[in-house]
């Protein structure tokens, strides 16, 4: 029987019974040798659960090479992986996700890792500079692994084509950088680039030079797992002689990664027999003939691939190139390296719900199958393979045909996400042709996601076969098509049935165009694919902007200072702390929502080897109160919460295992037995809590969530807002119009899963290491939750790898759970979350609806707004207050109205609570703006950007908050921006030929559209009080300590800058160390894009303290470092701290960054997927503290914002459940889904006037602009509908996934009656 298995990587069969290898024939070693950065391991026994990357971690300390997803679905973990190939007896390296490669299949391997190649004390590799001056790392937590991607790709090519570079990164997220300074510093590598040629790829083992593969048998007897690598079909025998259900057959180990989504049990069970076939020489070669190509079952995708793009093999059909283009959309390039082509097939097998991309194009092909089934080995088609009842298959090998002379073949796939995704559906079409009149002889139509298992749509192919290709034919086809997937439907309910059946339906069209040989010019592009990442050009990008030298090295282009040992894996996680006496633990968190809790039992777990303790709360010494110091609403969330209360969502803590390993920890979390009464009614979304009228409207005398915090009082909804102003002359004529717009949520999908390490000292002390925003205010809930005054906590947060507000509040669920087993157990305890189980725990951002009525005349302009909002905070309201306040501070964005009514409501949900992300409710309330502006214009019959400049903001005017439009240091630049961008941009020029390019092309159409926003920066003492410790030692060197955290956004950076300048000293002498409430007590949250000015500006104070010291020996011929020592020698105490509070403002808010972008996309309008062609952002920052560092921060939340808008989508099944969990079913951004053509501009030569030296906030104002895109991908969706007629506005909700997209394209219109072949 096969067993758990991931799309793309390695297959295994179970068989009949095993007992121990009778030994007669086969000698086993248990002995694994193998090679790390040239240093030989030998392990005898190894635990054949083991993983490459926990063994690095945990046993060899190698934590460069991190933990992002730990199933193959981020590159992170990335290493290279070299061995002697036995056919060719040449080294191959190649590129691997650590997490999925067993440590049992490294013998005779050399693993090298980001520290093997380069570190600050040797020296970096060209790679690892590359990235670290090219600004492409910034919370640096994914660095390692883009970085060794690149060296396996160097290391077999040092002089690639650019193309080639470009397109080796499917497999390598980031969540900070939007990746164009990363394509931008290795596309340098390529040939005429900077760098090329500058690679040095390190030496391998001599000893692995020459190794010879033995046969292998390893035992662990604490789980009673075996591995076995035999070398020869004899020795498989022996161990297939005495097999039993127990047997699992691996190749590279990618199973792991996705097969836990189809299956309810963990993996790794006690008892596997693990029997890796990989070197097995009658499941490898590759070989061409004049009927096909001839393939082993283990060989790799990627090899696969190869062979199909040869020469030979072109020249025999081109078929095989249309199917290596497919399976270059298969996974990623560390999966395709490894995991064999069968592994896809016989997933598919075992879970045939998963849409194989191969078993589907293979099958289309006319694949044959050599498969062994006891002594005999038989031919099967791939669809009888995957029916086959008989459970004892072996898979040795795959015939190709190369197809008839008249055939035609031709595969599709669409997904989420341009790459890295698996398929929503796949097809696969064969047409042999009888002669050259065109009449079908033989058809194969596969259909791959729309149905419960792969579809062979035989009636179909019927329809076809003895006929034309014609419009007549098409009609037959598509109904025998749709019959057919209705009889078998998919009840997936992450896409509907109707949006599978129209990809199938689209897909069969695009398939009779392919082989129309005299395609109409308007039909043409229907069948030139956009969307895969070979399909894209070169993505290129622009960066400008202006200096003031006066404040050097402020303002400069200084790229982050820790990238080059954030590149090298020398810097420091919260995740990497613990060492080896920590013990690790997982929570154990609910499966039901709003049902009674009668039973906990961890029996089982505690049984489990390595598990030393079940923590739950009545182990708590303080307060069963995660966020106890807020009080009120937030005292209903316990830290763990306990058998007989009603659990309010899936989600919620019941406590936590600690065992000696991550894996086992986790293993043991997931058997804890809980057991439910019969569950109430669950709240699922919005709409259900509105029609159950579970909604709380707006209190008054709130605040955004500093105050409230702060003064540990029950965060309140903001006031309603009505500002009644004087109605325009002519009231009585204004047109009205009423909309309801809903923005999804989105998850923070940090790279570093919330993460701690506890360790108590001292008797009652605490050492607590955080991926933390607060850790002032994580010290607060420690201390509530320990019992112990906060003095005894000191929280340090080295850095974080990454946040974007997740870690504000959240964090404090896995410190509180870790200090409270640290406190049982008096030892160290780290908590890592698994990815999955991060989202299902730590929701993120709020889907809002806005409900609205505006009011305006014949000309666009408006008059009057009347917003209502429902914001949907989880299970409690929490923290919603500070989200719902700037959701709707911002929503005018950049318009004036006479009348504004703005209403916030919270509607309380069974899901998860949610908590700040990047731009809170902000990002929402702005893109509704534009939605209204959209509306009003559709309305009147004008251009969107007509109407926007024609509502602007003037000079002296005054928002409904209180802020006085360019007065008071509040300077208003939008109309600047909003000239300048289109002239910069050709916005004209542009919109003529996206014109011309619709009416040119029936089934792809473009879009163009302009957006501005106004982000505005409340600098208050609530929000934002910051410290800030300056320290100079005798030798001249400076050492910072700050109030604020370190995720990713350059914050040190930019304290060092300021430092340095105020000071006078060289840059090089002044370092940052970690946020430590031992050192800044009190400070307020790092997070709203406020808090690097803010600690800037509390370090340039204490420098103005230390200068007035260092004046007296200051001299014009004197060094820093003899300033500094004359200072010493007279016994100057030089240190110093500030404390940053702005209290004085003539406005309701300090002042507001502005932005601009223009956005050009094109869509397809049978998939509805969208591939963004050029971004034009053009931003008002003042005078920017760090060019480098601001302008990657505006790349990186512009496409973040992007993700929101395209790729990421978050739903809740009726039982509360999340669908969309970990990096199989939920998408952010890849390199491939941002802006081919991504330029980024600086307004130069205008300064804040109330800025710190002159700058403004630059991370979150671009996500606001994201609007940009919506509106374009809107102005495509109003050109596809203009085919058949309809040119009537329409809502267009968030996501705008493909499946939305689709939707929009076909509401009340026909795009299947429009199906045409000439």
């Amino acid at each position: 029987m096969a067993r758990r298995l991931p799309e793309d990587g390695d297959w295994e069969m179970v068989t009949a019974g095993y007992a121990a290898p009778s030994h007669t024939g086969v000698t086993w070693n248990n002995k694994l040798r193998f090679w790390v950065n040239n240093e030989e391991v030998v392990i005898q026994d190894p635990s054949p659960s083991l993983t490459l990357l926990d063994w690095l971690r945990d046993v060899k300390r190698l934590t460069g090479t991190h933990v992002g997803c730990g199933e193959g679905g981020c590159g992170i973990c990335t290493v290279a992986l070299a061995r002697l190939d036995p056919e060719s007896a040449k080294v191959k390296l190649v590129p691997i996700n650590s997490c999925l490669r067993r440590l049992c299949a490294l013998d005779g391997c050399h693993v090298i890792t980001t520290e093997g190649i380069g570190c600050k004390k040797t020296g970096f590799h060209a790679i690892q500079t590359a990235i670290a001056e090219g600004n492409g790392s910034q919370c640096g937590f994914c660095t390692p692994g883009w970085v060794m991607n690149m060296y396996s790709l160097l290391s077999q090519n040092d002089k690639p084509s650019a193309e080639v570079v470009e397109r080796n990164f499917d497999g390598n997220l980031c969540r900070c950088t939007g990746y164009r300074p990363i394509l931008t510093a290795f596309g340098k590598f390529a040939q005429g680039g900077d760098h090329c040629g500058q690679h040095r790829s390190i030496s391998h083992p001599a000893a692995m030079l020459s190794y010879a593969a033995e046969d292998l048998h390893f035992e662990d007897a604490k789980t009673h797992e075996s591995w076995y690598r035999p070398t020869t079909m004899q020795g498989l025998a022996e161990i297939t002689s005495h097999a039993s259900e127990s047997i699992r057959y691996i190749c590279a180990s990618t199973a792991d990664g996705v097969a836990k989504y189809y299956q309810d049990s963990a993996t790794g069970q006690g008892g596997t027999t693990y029997v890796d076939i990989s070197l097995l020489p009658e499941l490898q070669g590759v070989h061409l003939d004049d009927t096909g190509l001839h393939c082993g079952a283990t060989v790799s995708i990627e090899a696969l691939i190869g062979h199909l793009e040869s020469p030979e093999a072109s020249k025999l059909t081109s078929s095989f190139e249309v199917l290596a283009d497919h399976m270059k959309r298969i996974a990623s390039v560390q999966i395709r390296s490894v995991g064999s082509w069968a592994g896809n097939l016989m997933l598919t097998r075992e879970h045939p719900a998963f849409a194989s991309d191969m078993a589907t194009i293979l099958s289309a092909a006319g694949a044959i199958v050599h498969v062994q089934q006891g002594a005999k080995t038989v031919d099967l088609t791939v669809p009888e393979l995957l029916t086959l009842e008989n459970k004892q298959v072996l898979v040795i090998s795959v015939t190709i045909p190369k197809g008839s002379r008249n055939s035609l073949l031709r595969t599709f796939k669409a997904s989420q996400r341009h790459v890295f995704a698996h398929a929503v559906v796949n097809l696969g079409a064969y047409i042999d042709f009888a002669d050259s009149s065109g009449t079908v002889n033989q058809a194969r139509i596969m259909v791959g996601g729309a149905c419960k298992r792969l579809l062979n749509a035989s009636k179909t192919a019927d329809a076809l076969r003895g006929r034309k290709l014609d419009d007549e034919t098409l009609k037959l086809a598509t109904a025998a098509l749709k019959s057919e997937i209705q009889e078998n439907a998919s009840d997936d309910l992450r896409n509907s049935s109707e949006y599978r059946e129209q990809l199938a339906v689209g897909f069969l069209y695009k398939t009779f165009l392919c082989a129309r040989k005299d395609l109409p010019e308007q039909l043409k592009s229907a069948v030139e694919s956009f969307i895969p990442a070979d399909a894209r050009p070169i993505s290129t990008g622009t960066e400008s902007w202006g200096e003031n030298h006066k404040e050097s090295p402020v303002s400069e282009y200084v790229p982050k200072r820790s990238a080059f040992i954030q590149a090298s894996g020398e810097a420091q996680y919260p995740s990497d702390y613990g060492g080896r006496d920590a013990l690790f633990g997982q929570v154990v968190f609910s499966t039901s929502a709003n049902a009674k809790l009668v039973a906990l039992d961890a029996s089982q777990a505690l049984e489990m080897p390595g598990v030393h303790s079940f923590i739950v709360a009545s182990a708590i010494p303080g307060v069963n109160v995660v966020n106890a110091p807020l009080g009120g609403d937030n005292l209903k969330e316990k830290i763990f919460f306990e058998v007989g209360d009603v659990i309010p969502c899936v989600g919620s803590q019941l406590g936590l295992i600690v065992a000696d390993t991550w894996k086992q920890a986790r293993s043991a979390a997931k058997c804890v037995k809980q057991k439910y009464a019969q569950a109430e009614c669950v709240v699922a979304s919005v709409e259900d809590a509105l029609r159950l009228r579970r909604i709380e409207p707006g209190d008054c005398g709130g605040g955004g969530v500093g105050s409230s915090r702060r003064q540990g009082t029950r965060p309140q909804l903001p006031s309603k807002i009505d500002c009644d102003g004087v109605m325009p002359e002519g009231s009585a004529d204004l047109l009205s119009k009423k909309g309801s717009f809903k923005s999804g949520g989105q998850s923070h999908f940090y790279m570093e899963t919330q993460s701690v390490c506890v360790t108590p000292h001292d008797g009652n002390q605490w050492e607590v290491v955080c991926s933390d925003q607060d850790a002032n205010f994580t010290q607060q809930c420690l201390s509530s939750a320990l019992g112990v005054p906060m003095h005894n906590i000191n929280v340090k947060v080295p850095r974080a790898g990454g946040a974007f507000g997740g870690k504000l509040m959240r964090q404090c669920l896995n410190a509180c759970a870790a200090a409270v087993a640290a406190n049982s157990l008096r030892c160290p305890v780290r908590i890592q979350n698994e990815r999955s189980d991060d989202m299902q725990i730590v929701c993120g951002r709020e889907p809002i609806q806005f409900d609205y009525e505006v009011t305006f005349d014949a000309s666009g302009r408006v008059a009057s707004l009347n917003l209502d909002m429902t914001i949907s905070p989880g299970w409690f309201y929490g923290d919603v207050a500070g989200d719902a306040n700037m959701a709707v501070t911002w929503s005018d964005n950049c318009y004036h109205y006479s009348k504004f009514k703005v209403t916030p409501h919270a509607a309380l949900t069974n899901t998860p609570h949610t908590t700040p992300m990047r731009a809170p409710g902000c990002m929402q309330s702005v893109l509704a703006a534009e939605v209204i502006m959209e509306h009003v214009a559709k309305t009147v019959g004008k251009s969107t950007e007509e109407v926007q400049a024609l509502n602007f903001y003037q000079e002296s005017q005054t928002t409904p908050f209180g802020d006085h439009i360019g007065e008071h240091g509040y300077n208003w630049t939008i109309p600047v921006l909003w000239s300048q961008i289109q002239k910069d941009a050709s916005l004209s020029d542009r919109q003529a030929k996206v014109k011309e390019y619709n009416s040119k092309n029936r089934w792809t159409k473009r879009g163009i559209a302009i957006s501005p926003a106004k982000y505005i920066m409340n600098i208050t003492t609530d929000s934002y009080s910051s410290g800030a410790l300056v320290s100079i030692y005798g030798d001249g060197s400076v050492l910072v300590s700050s109030g604020g955290s370190e995720v990713g956004q350059g914050l040190n950076t930019k304290i060092a800058l300021c430092t340095a300048s105020t000071l006078g000293a060289p840059l090089d002498k002044v370092s940052v160390g970690p946020r430590e409430t031992s050192k800044i007590p009190d400070n307020t949250g790092t997070g709203g894009s406020g808090t690097s000015e803010c600690s800037s500006e509390a370090a340039i104070m204490a420098c103005q303290e230390l200068n007035k010291l260092l004046q007296p020996y200051r001299d014009a011929k004197k060094s820093w470092e003899d300033v500094v020592k004359a200072a010493c020698a007279d016994k100057v105490g030089l240190n110093a701290s500030a404390w940053y509070a702005n209290k004085d403002k003539a406005n309701a808010n300090n002042y507001a960054t502005y932005g601009t972008g223009i956005a050009e996309v094109q869509i397809d309008v049978l998939t509805g997927e969208v591939c963004v062609e050029r971004v034009d952002l053009l931003m008002d920052l003042g005078v920017q503290l760090d060019a480098a560092v601001d302008l990657g921060q505006i790349q990186g939340g512009f496409v973040m914002a992007l993700g929101y808008l395209l790729t990421e989508e978050l739903k809740v099944d009726k039982s509360g459940t999340q669908l969309n969990l970990g990096t199989w079913h939920y998408k952010p951004p890849s390199a491939y889904d941002i802006p081919l053509e991504f330029n980024v501009s600086l307004l130069k030569d205008s300064p804040n006037p109330v800025g710190i030296l002159g700058s403004k906030a630059s991370a979150e104002p671009a996500m606001c602009v994201v609007p940009c895109v919506y509106l374009a991908v809107k102005n495509a969706i109003y050109a596809a509908r203009a085919e058949t007629g309809v040119s009537d506005w329409f809502m267009l909700d968030t996501p705008l996934t493909p499946e939305t997209i689709r939707a929009a394209v076909g509401q009340g219109t026909d795009v299947e009656g429009a199906f045409t072949l000439g």
